[in-house]
């Protein structure tokens, strides 16, 4: 992996871009800016980003950047089919308007990482990240240089958010903007959000065995198997031997799955996974995405797009087991305001994990923390716990 230079530039800008003023072809209604920034490093690496303004207020509403995970899923997957402005009609073809999309009440800026992911580009595959400080670093470069492209965005307060392994991404971005690079940002950075996020392997993994028995995905006989294998998973993660510890993990979890195919879908279990491997059938932004006119309005003209990149989930093969929950740590004893909500209903970073790896988090208001209540959300969330530096859940 060759070494990468943090550089910020004036000359940001890049001819590959994308307005709804000029030609917003069938995204309407919104006000949007799309294209890549040139990272400025082992040359040809560009990140594709696509931000909507606010529909309340753009000048005094924050900036909310969202982070697909996989590793290697693009970001237009929750633009279309969670949060973003947009969302398919029946006909698989046109759009319709969102009226819950997170842009209700922010500037949502959503970003293919890391490159080589959807739209954004890797010089070659040795370019490719690796790690999370990698990962931090490519984004931080990202972010100086998005923002020196679009001034009206700079000062505003910064939100971090993002899902399943996003929960690698977050805590190490977030660390990098919010102690080495800070003073480089010309942003407030205030808090980040992780969903259903894959942060502390150690201890998520055997959440797996829990979630499963308590769902009736397995049998109790099963689950008693389970929970020696996953001990050994925990332990073979201890190890730092990544590619034992990885096939042991996953060979323990398939036996809940059911096989390498799921017999259920692991983002919601109530349902069948349809369409593997994301169970749901995302062929209408996979159609849209690649036809010669839309890329031409978004500034990506003759890019390739997937929903997923093998060769960047492969890359990253090697920090899957790494915990990132030391730099949340200090992240809160630092002053951030950090939310972790899971979905009860989603298997593969299921809640149970999530509220082991933040039950173990050591951080100052780790006392007051541990005596609060969870807070139950009786649709999205179960549970939801905000964590908050320096005071406790109750203020």
């Amino acid at each position: 992996m060759f070494s990468k230079t943090l550089i910020a530039s004036a000359a940001a800008a890049s001819v590959w871009a994308g307005s709804s003023k000029i030609d917003a072809g069938p995204f309407i209604g919104e006000t949007w800016e799309s294209g890549v920034i040139d990272l400025n490093q082992n040359g040809g690496d560009d990140m594709f980003y696509w931000w909507f303004e606010s529909r309340n207020s753009p000048k005094d509403d924050p900036l909310v950047l969202w982070l697909t995970g996989g590793p290697g899923c693009a970001s237009e997957i929750a633009l279309f089919y969670e949060n973003g402005p947009y969302q398919f009609n029946e006909d698989g073809k046109t759009l319709k308007s969102n009226p819950h999309a997170w842009n209700n009440n922010a500037n949502l800026l959503y970003v293919d990482q890391p490159i080589g992911t959807g739209f954004s580009k890797a010089g070659s595959i040795t370019d490719l990240d690796t790690n999370e400080d990698e990962i931090a670093e490519t984004m931080a470069t990202f972010m100086i240089n998005f923002l020196e492209k679009f001034p009206q965005l700079q000062g505003k307060d910064l939100y971090i958010t993002g899902e399943s392994y996003a929960g690698h991404y977050i805590p190490a971005i977030s660390h990098n903007y919010f102690f080495k690079n800070k003073d480089k940002l010309k942003i407030n950075f205030k808090g980040m959000a992780i969903g259903n996020g894959l942060v502390n392997p150690i201890l998520q993994y055997p959440a797996y065995d829990v979630f499963a028995l308590e769902n009736k995905l397995i049998s109790d006989t099963t689950g008693v198997i389970l929970k020696g294998a996953f001990a050994a998973c925990a332990a073979l993660i201890k190890t730092g031997i990544w590619p034992v510890a990885l096939e042991e993990c996953q060979l323990a979890t398939e036996v809940i799955l059911g096989g390498p195919i799921p017999a259920f879908n692991v983002y919601d279990i109530r349902e069948p996974c349809a369409h593997p491997p994301l169970c749901y059938d995302m062929s209408p932004a996979d159609n849209m995405l690649l036809t010669p006119s839309i890329q031409k309005v978004l500034g990506v003209e003759g890019r390739s797009w997937a929903e997923c990149d093998s060769k960047v989930h492969t890359a990253l093969l090697g920090d899957w087991m790494t915990n990132l929950a030391p730099k949340v740590t200090e992240l809160l004893d630092g002053g951030l305001d950090t939310l972790v909500y899971s979905g009860d209903k989603d298997f593969i970073c299921n809640w149970r994990g999530g509220e082991a790896w933040t039950d173990a988090v050591e951080w100052t208001g780790h006392a007051n923390y541990s005596k609060a209540n969870t807070t139950t959300g009786k649709l999205m969330v179960n549970p939801l716990v905000l964590l908050r530096p320096k005071r406790t859940l109750n203020s």
